[in-house]
C-alpha cells in the first residue's frame, strides 16, 4: 500500500481542472496521523513493557539500567507496532470510504431514476439528485461533491459522459466504473437510460445488502478473535504483577526468546485470522 501511495496522488483534475479526490489511495489527514501514531505508539509501547519489561533488576529492586531499557523497549516496540499495524488502519480507513461511497451512490441513482421516470431529462434529474442528496447529506459528503463537479462539468460545456467517466475512473469501484461505461454507451446510442440506472441501481443495493449481512454474521468471529489475541496480553501482565519467580523468569535470556517467539507466532495467527476475515467480507 505504500508504494500506491507514492505512485498515486491523493488528487487529480477534473475534466474542468478542479481538484477532486482519488478513492483509490487514502491519505490520512494531520489529525489523523497524530492520533493514530500516538495510540499506536503507545499502546504498543505498554504491551511491550508488559513483555520485555523489569529487566536488569537487582535483587527484586529496579535499577537504572531497568529504567533505561523500559524506556528504550517502550519506544523501540512502540515504533514497530506503529509500522506493523499503521497499513491495516489506512486500510480500514479506505474500506470505509469505499463503502460510504458506494452506499451514496446507490442513492444517488435511485434519485436519478425517480426522476428519469417522471419525464425529466438527464441533466434536470441530476439537478434534482443534488437537491436530494444535499438534504440527505450534508455538503461535504463524497456524492454531493461529486455530483457537483458533474453540474459544473454541464455548465462549462464538458460531457456527462466525461465527467462520470472521470469519477468512475478514480472511485476505484467496479460498479461506478461500470456504469459510467454504460451510461456512455446508452447516452450516446440513444438507449434506455431509465433502466440501465434502474437496474445498476437494484444490483448494487442487492449487493450492499448481501456484504452487510455477511458482515454481521461475521462481527462475532473478528470479536472472538481479537479477544483471544488480548488474552494472552492479559494474562501475563497478571502472572507477572502476581508472582516474582515469574517476572524474573521473563527477564532471562531464555524468557525472552521465548515471549519474542510467541508473540511473532501470536501476530502470525492475528493477520491469518483476520485475512479470512476479509475475505469473508
Amino acid at each position: 500500500m505504500g508504494k500506491k501511495m507514492d505512485q498515486e496522488p491523493k488528487y487529480y483534475s477534473s475534466p474542468i481542472n478542479n481538484p477532486v479526490l482519488n478513492y483509490r489511495v487514502y491519505y490520512l489527514s494531520i489529525t489523523e496521523k497524530i492520533i493514530i501514531n500516538i495510540v499506536l505508539i503507545v499502546v504498543g509501547g505498554l504491551v511491550g513493557l508488559v513483555f520485555y519489561g523489569g529487566l536488569f533488576k537487582e535483587y527484586g529492586e529496579n535499577t537504572i539500567a531497568t529504567t533505561i531499557s523500559n524506556a528504550v523497549i517502550f519506544i523501540v516496540i512502540g515504533l514497530v507496532t506503529r509500522k506493523l499495524f499503521l497499513p491495516q488502519v489506512i486500510g480500514m480507513l479506505k474500506k470505509r470510504r469505499t463503502n460510504a461511497l458506494k452506499t451514496q451512490f446507490r442513492d444517488l441513482l435511485s434519485s436519478l431514476s425517480a426522476s428519469l421516470s417522471g419525464g425529466m431529462n438527464v441533466n434536470d434529474s441530476l439537478e434534482g439528485a443534488y437537491q436530494d442528496l444535499m438534504s440527505q447529506y450534508s455538503a461535504d459528503a463524497y456524492i454531493v461533491k461529486e455530483v457537483n463537479e458533474i453540474l459544473l462539468g454541464i455548465k462549462n460545456n464538458v460531457s456527462i459522459e466525461d465527467s462520470l467517466s472521470n469519477f468512475g475512473w478514480r472511485s476505484g469501484v467496479a460498479d461506478i466504473s461500470d456504469f459510467a461505461t454504460v451510461f456512455a454507451t446508452c447516452y450516446r446510442t440513444g438507449g434506455n437510460l431509465k433502466q440501465v440506472i434502474r437496474r445498476t441501481s437494484d444490483i448494487i443495493g442487492q449487493k450492499i445488502v448481501i456484504s452487510q449481512e455477511i458482515e454481521t454474521k461475521i462481527t462475532s468471529n473478528k470479536l472472538q478473535l481479537n479477544i483471544m489475541c488480548l488474552i494472552p496480553i492479559f494474562i501475563v501482565l497478571m502472572l507477572k504483577s502476581t508472582s516474582k519467580d515469574f517476572a524474573e523468569s521473563f527477564a532471562s535470556i531464555f524468557g525472552i526468546i521465548s515471549v519474542t517467539f510467541s508473540i511473532g507466532m501470536f501476530y502470525l495467527a492475528y493477520r491469518v485470522g483476520h485475512k479470512i476475515m476479509d475475505i469473508g467480507s
